[in-house]
Parts: structure tokens; C-alpha cells; sequence
């Protein structure tokens, strides 16, 4: 009797077990297929939920009109000193340049930017003043754009040197 027992039990886990993985296969399988049937840029949550990722950045493309391009060398200067410059652009792209952030390297470099769009064709200016309180010796420092750009990151550089005058 106990035999019979533990054969039913060991049967009816068997086929529980069996339904379980046999559910798993099957939905691995529709995952599979799910995921072949979508675009690249596309992409499947856990609830099974499609989401295409539209990128529509990169249509906009900065061509720096100032001698020099992305690189401003403020030549030799005494320590203390705050030099300012403005890197000028044209979006030679065909949408409007978004520049959502700006930012130094490190707090000595402070840029600003325009928070307006800048139409194609449009121009644009982003000034930048460095603060040598406290360096010396050769500078070489970044400034950051993130924007609507291929790739979305731009640097722009800060160089020169500093004389500690006593």
C-alpha cells in the first residue's frame, strides 16, 4: 500500500515538474521569436512590453568659426588672472542644436552657453573664462558639450601657461 502511495505521489510530481519546465521551454521559445521579430534599436521589457528607442540626435553639427577651432590658448599669463574667450559656432546641421550642458574640467574653467535652440545655418557662442588663482606652470584644460550632435559629446580645450610672479 505504501508502494502504491509513493508511486502516485512520485507521478503526479513528475507531471507537475514536466508541465512547468515544459511551460518554460515554450516561453522561452515566444521570447526568442518576440526578440528576432524586433528592430535593432528596439527593445522587449520582463512584461513583455516593445519599446523602439527613436534617436533623432545627431542631426545637428557644430562648425567652429573662431581662429584656432576647439582650442584656445590663452598664451602666458600671471597667476591670478582671468582670461575670457568665446568659442563661435555654426550648426551646420539640418535640426535645430539643443546644448543641454556645459562643463569644465575643473572649477577654474566656467563655461556658458546659449539655452536657446540654434537653428541650421544658425550661429552660436560659448564663452568660457579660465581663473589661474592658485596654478602655475602649463594649463591644458576641457570643456565638455553635450548636445544634439553626433556624437552627442564635443570638447572643447583650454590651454596656456602661468607665471607666478613674488
Amino acid at each position: 500500500m505504501n508502494k502504491l502511495i509513493f508511486l502516485s505521489l512520485s507521478l503526479i510530481l513528475c507531471l507537475i515538474g514536466c508541465q512547468n519546465a515544459s511551460d518554460k521551454i515554450q516561453n522561452n521559445k515566444s521570447n526568442e521569436v518576440a526578440s528576432k521579430q524586433q528592430p535593432a534599436n528596439s527593445s522587449v521589457n520582463d512584461d513583455g512590453v516593445s519599446a523602439q528607442i527613436i534617436d533623432n540626435g545627431g542631426q545637428a553639427q557644430f562648425s567652429w568659426t573662431n581662429e584656432g577651432g576647439q582650442v584656445w590658448d590663452f598664451g602666458t599669463i600671471k597667476q591670478g588672472d582671468s582670461p575670457e574667450f568665446t568659442f563661435t559656432f555654426v550648426n551646420n546641421g539640418t535640426e535645430p542644436m539643443i546644448i543641454s550642458n556645459a562643463k569644465g574640467s575643473c572649477g577654474c574653467t566656467v563655461p556658458s552657453w546659449p539655452k536657446e535652440p540654434i537653428p541650421p545655418k544658425g550661429t552660436g557662442e560659448i564663452n568660457v573664462k579660465f581663473n589661474s588663482k592658485n596654478k602655475k606652470g602649463a594649463q591644458n584644460k576641457t570643456v565638455t558639450l553635450t548636445a544634439n550632435t553626433t556624437p552627442p559629446n564635443t570638447k572643447l580645450r583650454v590651454t596656456g601657461n602661468i607665471e607666478v610672479i613674488e
